[in-house]
């Protein structure tokens, strides 16, 4: 009996890790919404046998991120026109009351992290060729880090939920071309009056949320009859 409980809780382990995998290459744009894969060859890659592939593909179905389909195949669902709204609303929501809870008391040891990767957005904006990929991670990164100020679990898992729906290389490409140089300025004046404690926090996040949302919002998908 207790060699049975350990390899459950060895097989279970095993498939929170593909779990994890799946999860992070959903919100860095590895597998794209649409995308149909093999879950054989899935296993392949990874190394392990389909019971953990299957244990983590049935939890992504389950919050309505994936649909198994026969023959092992799996397809990462589209978000809906209903989907993206509801996730833009929330995505307000979350970082909006993260810059209200941190700007008046955020230290500089806390904002080290946002300073690495507007440098890493730097080097993608001012290189010889703009590497708009890169840029996109690093987007995403700081949007993360950003509510990660707040030390609430909840939030953090709120959050990063809400890049498995609805992820940043899905708005880019479904939305209008966004003045990066605008986008990357937001970037910049946010952190500064984090680091001056400054309230005008909230507006430049606000104002850079509602650019966000008007640019995802104004693109081919919501024109079509998706």
């Amino acid at each position: 009996m207790e060699d049975s409980d350990e390899i459950t809780i060895e097989r279970r382990s095993l498939a929170e890790q593909v779990y994890m995998f799946l999860c992070n290459a959903i919100i860095g744009g590895r597998y794209r919404y649409g995308e149909t894969i093999s879950t054989r060859n899935l296993a392949d890659e990874l190394k392990v046998s389909m019971m953990p592939i299957r244990e983590a593909l049935k939890r992504l179905e389950l919050e309505g991120i994936v649909e198994i389909k026969p023959r092992s195949m799996c397809v990462f669902k589209t978000p809906t026109k209903e989907t993206i709204r509801a996730a833009l609303d929330v995505r307000e929501l979350l970082e909006v009351y993260c810059v209200k809870s941190t700007y008046a008391d955020v230290s500089a040891e806390r904002l080290a992290p946002l300073h690495e990767i507007i440098h890493r957005m730097a080097a993608s904006v001012n290189g010889e060729q703009f590497d708009l990929k890169r840029y996109i991670m690093d987007d995403w990164r700081f949007h993360i880090t950003l509510c990660s100020l707040v030390d609430n679990e909840f939030i953090n898992k709120t959050y990063r939920e809400l890049n498995l729906h609805l992820n940043m290389n899905f708005m880019y490409d479904i939305g209008i071309v966004p003045n990066v140089e605008q986008t990357f300025k937001d970037h910049i004046q946010l952190l500064e009056a984090l680091e001056q404690h400054d309230p005008v926090a909230v507006h430049i996040i606000r104002r850079h949320l509602a650019t966000s949302r008007h640019n995802t919002l104004s693109g081919e998908f919501f024109k079509k009859g998706i």
